[in-house]
């Protein structure tokens, strides 16, 4: 028979059974989930890791991308300027407007030109004021190795750093000026010299970075001198001399320390790769690629990437074990309330890196898109060049085989010399648009001026070539009383454009240029009667490489419309409808706000 106390008795037993069971239960579960928490957040720092030296791979590839055509196009910038006939013929005067435009062109990262006569002595700097000049003029260079090998050799050179008059480390790129005509054909008559700041290098690149990743960027020469680096002592030092690996042993550990200079010899063979190095405890992929000129060897290109991720990764695993411990010192009295705080604590935490992995991916998706277009305009562009270039090339060939035919084919190479340079400034005005660096020097002018001039120009064009074309300009309002405030090359850029192509698909007929001022802006329209837009290709008239011709880049239009629109304008376009459509042809016009001063 149960009494009160046996009753009693059992129950406590039974209670303590309980909670034993629960405390058991909430330990194991508790146990289980830290460690299958840890395991999964290994798994998700792996991934994050992986993405992040990916991530380096490709933004080192792309930064190598870019140097070496940017250091491809001075080259071929110097070309032009060693072939000139204002150097050969030493016409000063025409020789300075030259240099300097080419200087004007790249400022973004030459910071001068120089030519150099025979004897190594300076005969122009760009961009420099008469008093100025006196000062330099007659400089002698001729130790410079900038002027030593190309007068050895006759070929291009690319130097590594070498520190200026200015005490400012640079790099130099120099083409030969050899005399293919006269008495003494293939003589050596001096060099054409682009100087590139060390520093402006490195910034230009460091801006083609992605903030979100935090990296860093380094250059190196093919002989381990440092081009570029965030420590700006380091520049112009040996990597492998005393004060840079002094500074190595004191940040890394022997093991680290071996595993970069390792990674920095192989680099230094020309070859492409990436590796890890702890430093501090803190983890980065170091990712480099090799920068070739002409399929030579010249320096490499360095991404450092802190593994940002992967280290709060790793900080909250220690967080966990801590609470887990906490949570079984403690586990009779929470039980219940910590495994639920556990659970949703979990949740939470992997939603977050869940989060951060998917920000992580779609940057990547976008680092290949870029990398793709890239190549795409890479591709076309140097198709592009090639056919001028050859063209010049070849006539320049047959000068001496077929004098009798000299004029012509001198108006041949500068036709495509011509060609060649609207083309290399078509390419220069992409870039700038692309990267929201287009610079418009705005003034108040009058738009009637600029179109009477530009239709002028046309019209005396069109005689020469006696075809049978008239061109109309209509004045819709009276004369100079239309004010603009805009750049006014950039301006005149447009209306020679769209003239262009009108010309361009009309062989005969009537081109037909308008202007209408209206409250607030001007309208410009310009009608033709030639072949028209073709349909297919009407909604993508505007977007790079779309042309309508066989010939030409397609980037006129596109260029257009973007300095249009930089101004607070638009740009339309549409084929005529005129007679039912009996009448062909295509019609683009564009609109300005109109200044105040109008009023």
């Amino acid at each position: 028979m149960f009494t009160a106390e046996n009753r009693t008795r059992i129950l406590s037993r039974r209670n303590i059974a309980i909670l034993i069971i629960i405390a058991v239960s909430a330990a194991v579960v508790s146990l289980f989930s830290n460690q299958y928490y840890t395991a999964t957040s290994a798994k998700i720092a792996d991934v994050a890791s992986h993405e992040i030296r990916t991530n380096a791979q490709i933004q080192v590839h792309d930064l190598s991308q870019i140097l070496a055509n940017k250091l491809e196009s001075i080259g071929s910038l110097l070309q032009t300027l060693a072939d000139s006939p204002a150097i050969h013929n030493n016409e000063h005067k025409r020789a300075d407007i030259v240099i300097n435009t080419r200087q004007n062109s790249s400022s973004q990262i030459t910071d001068f030109y120089m030519w150099l006569d025979k004897n190594g002595k300076m005969n122009w700097l760009s961009n420099i004021n008469q008093s100025g000049y006196q000062r330099y003029k007659g400089v002698d260079l001729s130790y410079r190795p900038y002027f030593l090998v190309p007068r050895q050799t006759h070929a291009p050179y690319y130097s590594s750093l070498i520190e200026s008059n200015d005490k400012v480390p640079r790099l130099y790129i120099s083409y030969p000026v050899i005399n293919m005509t006269g008495k003494r054909p293939g003589a050596f008559t001096g060099v054409v010299v682009a100087s590139i700041r060390a520093d402006n290098l490195g910034n230009v690149l460091k801006s083609q970075l992605f903030p979100q990743f935090n990296s860093t960027l380094g250059l190196l020469d093919k002989n381990g001198i440092v081009l570029y680096s965030n420590t700006r002592s380091y520049i112009g030092k040996e990597i492998f001399g005393y004060d840079i690996q002094s500074t190595f042993k004191s940040l890394l550990s022997p093991q680290s320390e071996v595993v970069l200079n390792n990674l920095l010899k192989s680099s230094l063979q020309g070859n492409s790769g990436s590796g890890d190095i702890s430093a501090q405890g803190a983890m980065s992929t170091i990712a480099y690629e090799p920068v070739k000129l002409s399929g030579n060897y010249f320096l490499t290109s360095y991404i450092v990437a802190p593994h940002n991720l992967a280290s709060d990764v790793g900080g909250l695993i220690n967080q966990k074990k801590n609470v887990s411990t906490f949570i079984v010192i403690i586990i009779g009295a929470v039980a219940f309330g910590v495994a639920f705080l556990v659970l949703l604590w979990n949740k939470g935490l992997e939603s977050k890196v869940n989060a951060r992995t998917v920000e992580l991916k779609a940057a990547n998706e976008q680092l290949k898109v870029h990398d793709k277009m890239q190549k795409e305009f890479i591709n076309i562009a140097s198709h592009e060049m090639k056919t001028p270039t050859q063209a010049i090339l070849g006539y320049s060939d047959l000068l001496e085989s077929h004098p009798d035919k000299r004029q012509e084919m001198i108006q041949a190479i500068s036709r495509n010399a011509v060609r060649l340079q609207r083309l290399t400034s078509d390419i220069l005005d992409v870039t700038r648009i692309e990267s929201q660096s287009l610079r418009l020097n705005k003034e108040v002018f009058s738009l009637d001026d600029i179109v009477t001039s530009i239709v002028q120009d046309y019209r005396t064009q069109i005689e020469k070539e006696n075809r049978a074309l008239n061109i109309f300009y209509n004045h819709g309002f009276n004369r100079n009383s239309i004010l603009v405030e805009a750049d006014r090359e950039r301006i005149t850029q447009v209306i020679s454009n769209l003239l262009n192509n009108a010309l361009k698909f009309t062989r005969t007929g009537t081109i037909t240029i308008s202007a209408i001022g209206k409250v607030s802006e001007v309208i410009v329209c310009i009608r033709d009667t030639g072949a028209g837009i073709r349909p297919e290709i009407l909604p993508r008239l505007f977007t790079k490489f779309t042309t309508n011709s066989d010939t030409g880049t397609g980037l006129g239009l596109f260029i257009s419309k973007s300095i249009i629109e930089s101004h607070g304008g638009k740009m339309t376009a549409q084929n005529n409808n005129i007679n039912g459509g009996l009448e062909k042809g295509a019609m683009f016009c564009f609109s300005l706000p109109i200044t105040k001063k109008n009023t």
